[in-house]
């Protein structure tokens, strides 16, 4: 949490996102974290999954590159 104290873990599972064109992704081994405010997404992963994240005028786009092969 903000203030350094710990919340727990209720459960892990997989959250699947739509794009604006209607492809849907999933987004495996979520946390679910009831005493959260808000929903995050650790951009360390999105970069290790192969995503491009961009920030700009305090809107974040991120792509999805899927391998194809």
């Amino acid at each position: 949490m903000v203030d350094g104290s710990a919340c727990e873990v209720i459960g892990t599972g997989t959250v699947k996102v739509t794009e604006r064109d209607g492809m849907v992704h999933a987004l495996e081994a979520v946390q679910y974290v009831p005493e959260a405010r808000y929903n995050l997404i650790s951009i360390r992963v999105l970069d290790e999954e192969g995503c491009r994240i961009q920030v700009q005028q305090g809107i974040v786009t991120v792509e999805i590159h899927l391998d194809e092969g």
